[in-house]
This record gives C-alpha cells, sequence and structure tokens, in this order.
C-alpha cells in the first residue's frame, strides 16, 4: 500500500473499542474496507493500517454492540448493505462480510438501541427512509428489510434520545430538516414523519446534551452555522433556528465534551479547522469561533477519547488523514497536527 497505509475515501468512520481504543476505518483504492486503531487506550503509537477485504461503493458505519464487539456496515456493488464484526470483543479476528441485502442509494446510519440491538438505516430507490435490526441483542437473525416511508435527499443521522427512542432525522425535498421516532423505547410503532423547518444545505448532525436534550446542527443558505434542540428531555417542543454564525464549508461534526459541553467542528473558508462550543453543560451562550489551523480537504470528524480528550480527524493537502487532540480533558491547549499517513480520495466511490 502507498504510505504505509490504505488509500481511502473522503469519508471515514471513528469509534471506541470497548477497552477505551480508537479505532479508525474507511475505504481503500480497492474498494475493502482498511483500519488502523491506537495500540493502547487514548493513545498512541497507532498500528498500521490494515486491511478487511470486501468491495464497498460507500463510506462506512461503525458502531460498538453490547457485548463489546464492533460491527462495520457499507453498501456493496450490488447496492445492498453489508457487514462485518470482531468476532471477540475489542479485538481480531474479524468475521468474513456478509449481506443483509436491500437495495440502498445512501451511506448507512447505525446506533444500538437501548436494549441491546443494532439498527441500520439507509435510503432506499424510492428515497424512502429503510431500516433493519438485529433480532435480539448484538446477535442475529436479523429482520427483513422495513420501509418508513418519507422523501429524503441526505443522508440519514440517527441517534438514541435520554429514554431509549431512537429518532432519524434527514433533509427532505423541501431542504427542510425532518425528523421521525419510536413512539416507545427500542421499538415500534414509528411516528409519522414531522418537520423542524429550516433551509438546510449539509447532512444533518445531532447529539443528545449532558441534560437529555436532543441538538441538531446544519449548515444553512448563509454557509453559517444552524441549530435546533429540543426544549425539554427528549421531547418537544422545539426551539426555533438559531444561527452560530461563521462561514462553514464542511459537514458539521458535533461531540460532547466530558463535562457535559457540546462542541462543533467545521472547515472554513481557509480551509482550516474550525471550533465553536457550549460556555456551560448543555446551554449557551455558545463561544466565539476558532481556528485549530490546518489546511484540510474533508468532512471533520471527532470523538472523545475513554480519558475525556477529544480528537478530530481529517484529510490534509496531502491526501493523509490527520488528527488533532485536545492535551487536557474538555480543554485546551490542542496539539499539532499529526498525519496517520494513507492517500485519501476526494470523491466519494459511485455504486
Amino acid at each position: 500500500m502507498p504510505d504505509q497505509a490504505a488509500a481511502l475515501t473522503h469519508s471515514v468512520a471513528v469509534t471506541q473499542d470497548s477497552d477505551g481504543r480508537l479505532e479508525v476505518f474507511g475505504l481503500g483504492t480497492d474498494k475493502a474496507l482498511w483500519h488502523v486503531w491506537q495500540t493502547a487506550p487514548h493513545s498512541g503509537p497507532w498500528s498500521p493500517w490494515s486491511s478487511l477485504g470486501g468491495v464497498l461503493t460507500s463510506a462506512p458505519a461503525a458502531v460498538d454492540n453490547s457485548d463489546g464487539r464492533l460491527e462495520v456496515f457499507a453498501r456493496g456493488t450490488d447496492n445492498a448493505l453489508w457487514h462485518i464484526w470482531q468476532t471477540v470483543p475489542h479485538a481480531g479476528p474479524w468475521s468474513g462480510w456478509a449481506s443483509l441485502g436491500g437495495k440502498i442509494t445512501s451511506d448507512p446510519a447505525a446506533a444500538s438501541n437501548s436494549d441491546g440491538r443494532l439498527e441500520v438505516f439507509a435510503r432506499g430507490t424510492d428515497n424512502a427512509l429503510w431500516h433493519i435490526w438485529q433480532t435480539v441483542p448484538h446477535s442475529a437473525p436479523w429482520s427483513g428489510w422495513a420501509s418508513l416511508g418519507g422523501v429524503i435527499t441526505s443522508d440519514p443521522c440517527v441517534i438514541v434520545n435520554s429514554d431509549g427512542r431512537m429518532e432519524v432525522f434527514a433533509r427532505g425535498t423541501d431542504n427542510a430538516l425532518w425528523h421521525i421516532w419510536q413512539t416507545a423505547p427500542h421499538t415500534g410503532p414509528w411516528s409519522a414523519w414531522a418537520s423542524l423547518g429550516g433551509v438546510i444545505t449539509s447532512d444533518p448532525e445531532v447529539f443528545v446534551n449532558s441534560d437529555g436534550r436532543l441538538e441538531v446542527f446544519a449548515r444553512g443558505t448563509d454557509n453559517a452555522l444552524w441549530h435546533i434542540w429540543q426544549l425539554h428531555p427528549h421531547t418537544g417542543p422545539w426551539s426555533h433556528w438559531a444561527s452560530l454564525g461563521g462561514k462553514i464549508t464542511s459537514d458539521p461534526a458535533v461531540v460532547d465534551n466530558s463535562d457535559g459541553r457540546l462542541e462543533v467542528f467545521a472547515r472554513g473558508t481557509d480551509g482550516a479547522l474550525w471550533h465553536i462550543w457550549q460556555t456551560a453543560p448543555h446551554t449557551g451562550p455558545w463561544s466565539g469561533w476558532a481556528s485549530l489551523g490546518g489546511v484540510i480537504t474533508s468532512d471533520p470528524v471527532a470523538i472523545d477519547n475513554s480519558d475525556g480528550r477529544l480528537e478530530v480527524f481529517a484529510r490534509g493537502t496531502d491526501d493523509a488523514l490527520w488528527h488533532i487532540w485536545q492535551k487536557a480533558p474538555h480543554t485546551g491547549p490542542w496539539s499539532s497536527w499529526v498525519s496517520l499517513g494513507g492517500r485519501l480520495i476526494n470523491d466519494p466511490i459511485a455504486a
């Protein structure tokens, strides 16, 4: 492999193993899934890149099973959903690739239900939202595919409310934010689709505040960052849309600090990584925008280490994967940018 690593797509998935080590997944120029990981919890050095095989046509979605095993989902050349998983918690060997069928036209979004069953969402050929789920916690068999209706024009974004109910967000044909949710924890029936208004120009990103309220972020038509939030934990009504300013040129990435404050990252018009954060847990006011430097050429991906320090990953101008991290939990200063190698390609792979 070039540069001692896989050549990856523009999109990566980052998750945390059950032993506290971060692991990053992306597609290679051979369309296989490649991964790299911390060799110790919340620390380096990092492993070399390693291939998990497959022939894939979407960004991967990685999630941890309730028994501690990671599982990764992606679209195959047949447009079906494929998956691969660790056979023991936070370790190999990995399974072979297996098909979950379906015909999907977006990146998959995966999450764990409050009862431990994984569930995966994707847009179908009819532009409706479809889903499939494990019928028992962290195990097969899987259900058949079922439609949740709607007409969506973005990748779906899924999260679990603080009361255990899944909720999915996507952009509609009117460019407004739409959502649908389970009416009871980890089960149906599902609600009807409802509009949260707005006019958004990116995929939505959602996170749970430390007080249990969902908050959704997206880029607006003015290229500023906009957000909307539940006024009460796991329920409506929702706030009005509010601008956080800035001029962003990527999808936002949101994560929670270990002290309960949300922090959002995006690429600026200068190509640098910029961030903005709540100044108090689960509330405003928000800070001003601040630059973390670098020159990045992809959407950033943010995650919290097991010791409470945030870490952000993005592609650089040399097409390698770069990362930057807080030196202390939920605070600065931040490290310098460091390369994890590889050669990340600019365009998504067509199905």
